[in-house]
């Protein structure tokens, strides 16, 4: 039996500012049932192994390549519920504000 995918799940909308440069980005990730800022920090993890262990070119690796995890701080921004409306979100924040580290592909 197949299983209707979900798409009422929490999404967090998080900030990684470099405190070094003031440069920061913003992401969505899924929440791990309602453990938050657990999920987001997984998520900054996982964008610290992501950057040495791959050669993207991206503005946020290149940034996490430069400088060590500790000058990093990680900020929820907001919860929303449902993927679309979280990438919506993120869309506008993106268009309202500059981050720096967000890569334009």
């Amino acid at each position: 039996m197949n299983r209707k995918k979900r798409n009422d799940r929490n999404h967090i909308v998080y900030e990684i500012v470099n405190t070094e440069t003031g440069k920061s980005y913003i992401g969505i990730t899924a929440a791990i049932g309602r453990r938050f800022h657990y999920s987001a920090k997984l998520r900054l993890q996982k964008h610290f192994s992501r950057a040495r262990k791959e050669n993207k070119n991206w503005a946020l690796y290149n940034d996490m390549r430069e400088y060590a995890q500790e000058v990093y701080d990680l900020f929820i921004v907001k919860v929303i519920r449902g993927k679309a409306a979280a990438h919506q979100y993120e869309t506008k924040q993106l268009q309202m504000f500059h981050y720096e580290l967000n890569s334009t592909h």
